[in-house]
C-alpha cells in the first residue's frame, strides 16, 4: 500500500523520497586512529548505541557499538577508563564487517523499514556502495514524522 504525501502542489510516493533529501552532517563517527575513548564520548554525547568508523578518505570501514567498549573495559582494562585514552580504534574492531549503511537515492521508506527492523536512531549515508565515502546521516526523529503521518494511520 503506498499513500501519497504533499509537498507543495505535487502529490509524492513515500517510494520516491530520497533518503538524500533528510541527510545530515552529523560528527557521530571516529577515525580507526581515534581512541576508544573518544568513541565512547561520541557514543555518550549523541546517545546512541554504536558509531561509525572511517578511514581518513572519510570511507567506512566498520562499526564499534558500546557494548563492545564496554566490555573491553570490564574484561580487557579492569575497568581503568583511563587505559581507553590510550587504546586505537583499530586495534579493537573488525574491519569491513557488517556495517549497515543507507545511499542517498535509497527511498526513506526503505531506509525507515531498515532502522526500525534493526532498532536504530541513526545510519550512515555514504555516496556510492564501492567506496562508502561518507556523505552524512539519517537520523529516525527526521523521517518518523512523515512515515507516522503517511503509514502508520494504516490498520493492519
Amino acid at each position: 500500500i503506498t499513500l501519497p504525501v504533499t509537498r507543495g502542489t505535487r502529490e509524492m510516493n513515500l517510494n520516491e523520497i530520497p533518503v538524500k533529501d533528510y541527510i545530515k552532517l552529523s560528527p557521530i563517527f571516529a577515525s580507526e586512529n581515534d581512541t576508544l575513548f573518544n568513541a565512547l564520548e561520541i557514543i555518550r554525547k549523541f546517545k546512541i548505541d554504536g558509531i561509525t568508523i572511517i578511514r581518513d578518505d572519510y570511507s567506512i570501514i566498520g562499526y564499534l557499538d558500546r557494548k563492545k567498549i564496554i566490555d573491553l573495559l570490564k574484561f580487557s582494562f579492569n575497568n581503568d577508563i583511563n587505559e581507553l585514552r590510550n587504546k586505537k580504534i583499530k586495534n579493537y574492531i573488525i574491519k569491513y564487517n557488517s556495517s549497515i549503511i543507507l545511499y542517498p537515492r535509497m527511498s526513506i521508506l526503505d531506509a525507515y523499514s531498515i532502522m526500525k527492523y534493526f532498532n536504530l536512531k541513526v545510519l550512515p549515508v555514504a555516496d556510492v556502495p564501492w567506496e562508502k565515502r561518507i556523505i552524512g546521516f539519517l537520523w529516525m526523529d527526521d523521517i518518523l514524522p512523515i512515515i507516522k503521518e503517511n503509514y502508520l494511520k494504516i490498520p493492519v
